[in-house]
């Protein structure tokens, strides 16, 4: 079977890989110079710098470690513990584990009453049922409460437990409003936590995406090769990219919810289409900042996450890249990431945004001189959000779509390496089965 598949971030690597596998004839399509889409990686005057996703999460993700494992990748990850300070508003600094939520119950600011109800809550929802799988949006919809994050972690947890580990923590990873998010997903990560433990490959997270391909010739491989138009004649279809026409029996689609739409209109109900175009993302931002030497090495943390209870704060996290994985940066030298939350960018410019990311790192590790460069990453649609409902409302599009044509993307689920991987990998083995029907 000849399987075509349009988009190649860990998506659309995963599917190529199993359709691979699986012994299909793989052409993957994607529209940028390499693979990896938000985590590729970014080559700049011997830096190398990520983005968009900067580490994988050990245990909560199965798929992504199997996968690795059976190309013998997975022993090259590199451990990072991600020491991390809080950072309040009065200034005053308290070490956590950014893997470990045990740390943060020990933050002074909690009371006893704080711990007790977060150890009581924390009981419950361990030993509650809900989805097996946070990266399948299916099971993710049958949980789906209409619950917001922010008011079931004030309500459970309190205002102290929301400001001082639920709301840096998720602002960290995904960088979206916790008003704005739905519950199934949050909760199904936190019941796992314990399975926690981050690492990074040593080239950086777009290395996974290059790693799933490295099996696949070359030739079928279609770089800076963007999909124009799908065509379907009885059960063929034909993908014109690049001004070629190519010949395939099944389709993946894998790349954000909006394009998918635009490929699938006229192929696929009205409503489904909407479905998909009404996807909902945020702006996403963060910026590089380069130095040539490290003017912080014996900063004690890799990790400062701002906190405290006055009002919108523009950045969530910033991060020292060369901790976290040392051949991103030349010798002795330093890049600082600094990831923004999404309601401030909306009135911010490009040199805004630069200017605040420098006097944020001054203020979390200490002046420092001129960096070599300072690079942005602005993304009008960056992340997609899972809003209350939103699992059902995208699960229900698979029912609507084509024989031989299977969508995959993180949007069914949360914003990740892993959901994007399982999507993959899930949409190549569904084409199997109807393979062999």
């Amino acid at each position: 079977m000849k399987v075509c598949i349009i988009g190649g971030g860990p998506a659309g690597c995963a599917a190529a890989y199993t359709a691979n596998r699986q012994g299909h004839e793989v052409r993957l399509f994607e529209a940028a110079d390499s693979v990896g889409g938000r985590t590729k990686q970014l080559r700049r005057d011997g830096f190398n710098l990520s983005t968009g996703a900067m580490f994988l999460m050990g245990g909560i993700y199965p798929r992504t470690n199997a996968l690795l494992k059976e190309i013998n990748r997975y022993d090259q990850l590199v451990p990072w513990k991600g020491t991390t300070e809080l950072a309040d508003d009065d200034g005053t600094r308290y070490p956590v584990r950014f893997d470990s939520i045990a740390s943060f119950i020990r933050l002074p600011m909690l009371k006893l009453g704080d711990k007790m109800r977060l150890l009581s809550e924390g009981l419950k929802l361990f030993l509650s049922r809900g989805p097996k799988n946070p990266f399948n949006g299916t099971e993710l919809a049958q949980f789906d409460r209409g619950e917001n994050l922010e008011d079931w972690s004030r309500e459970r947890l309190g205002n102290r437990a929301y400001e001082y580990i639920m709301r840096p923590l998720m602002d960290f990873l995904y960088a979206v409003p916790l008003r704005e998010l739905s519950t199934p997903f949050p909760k199904a990560i936190i019941q796992q936590a314990h399975k926690l433990g981050l690492s990074v490959p040593p080239e950086g997270i777009g290395q996974v995406s290059e790693w799933l391909i490295e099996s696949i010739p070359e030739d079928r491989i279609h770089l800076s090769c963007p999909v124009e138009r799908l065509e379907r004649q009885n059960e063929k279809w034909t993908v014109f990219a690049n001004g070629e026409a190519y010949e395939a029996d099944a389709l993946v689609i894998a790349t954000e919810a909006f394009t998918a739409a635009k490929l699938l209109e006229g192929f696929i109900t009205a409503d489904a289409n909407e479905r998909l175009l009404s996807t909902p993302y945020t702006e996403y931002a963060h910026v590089a900042i380069a130095y040539e030497q490290d003017p912080w090495p014996d900063y004690p943390v890799d990790i400062v996450l701002p906190v405290g209870v006055d009002g919108v704060r523009d950045v969530g996290a910033m991060v020292l890249h060369g901790r976290r994985s040392p051949g991103s940066v030349p010798e002795g030298g330093q890049c600082v990431g600094v990831y923004f939350n999404p309601p401030p960018l909306a009135n911010m410019s490009d040199d805004d945004i630069k200017r605040v990311a420098i006097e944020q790192v001054h203020d979390a590790f200490g002046e420092a001189p001129q960096p070599a460069f300072v690079h942005l990453f602005r993304y009008a649609k960056g992340l997609t959000i899972a809003k209350p409902g939103h699992y059902g409302r995208l699960d229900a599009v698979h029912n609507f779509l084509p024989a031989k044509v299977h969508l995959a993307g993180d949007y069914f689920s949360q914003a990740g390496v892993e959901a994007a991987v399982y999507s993959g990998e899930r949409a190549a083995m569904d084409l199997e089965k109807e393979f062999n029907r």
